[in-house]
């Protein structure tokens, strides 16, 4: 039977999973972990590797899976996509919100906001000159993808976004609609994950 696992969409692949079909899933894994690795980059950092990160996602997969409702008008791949950043982003906020990071380890974002993320490990003891040079620049060229790519509106409901901000927090503060604020962050993936 797992031969013939690659013939089904992923729709019926969904329903076998939440049938307990657990050959399901390494068929819908082989299908998506490219995917997931592709979600997984841009959060890694010197105290989250990939590996833990493309678990977190391997996880939002397979609670995507159980939970994926067809007669709702998204896709199957948009809602696992959804599922997945949002386990990758919580985890990354989780390990973010380690208290008694040394202010000098951590880097502005955006200048125009006071958005702060980990560059170094707080539970490193000593610090890697190496690794420290690497992150800042991998910081600083996201910071210039972000300010070429992004309009001002993009920026904005990213950085709340990003944040920890619900998409009504951030349509009542931006004074915009709750689509707005859902299309605004559709584009500033779409940009920021854009080769060009």
């Amino acid at each position: 039977m797992p031969e013939q696992m690659e013939n089904y969409t992923d729709n019926q692949l969904v329903s076998f999973i939440q049938a307990g079909d657990s050959d399901a899933f390494v068929e819908l894994t082989a299908r998506y972990l490219s995917f997931i690795r592709a979600k997984a980059h841009p959060f890694r950092s010197s105290v989250l590797e990939a590996d833990d990160l493309c678990q977190e996602g391997l996880l939002g997969l397979f609670n995507a899976a159980r939970s994926y409702d067809p007669k709702k008008d998204a896709g199957f791949k948009t809602y696992a996509g959804i599922c997945i950043q949002n386990r990758i982003v919580a985890a990354y906020r989780a390990c973010a919100r380690k208290k008694n990071i040394p202010v000098d380890r951590l880097v502005s974002l955006n200048d125009e906001e006071t958005a702060r993320f980990q560059v170094q490990g707080a539970d490193r003891g000593a610090c890697d000159p190496e690794a420290l040079l690497i992150e800042r620049e991998n910081l600083e060229a996201v910071r210039r993808k972000i300010r070429q790519r992004l309009s001002g509106l993009e920026r904005q409901v990213l950085y709340f976004y990003l944040s920890g901000q619900s998409y009504g927090e951030i349509a009542a503060r931006l004074s915009v609609e709750p689509k707005s604020v859902d299309n605004a962050i559709q584009r500033a993936r779409r940009k920021l994950q854009s080769g060009s």
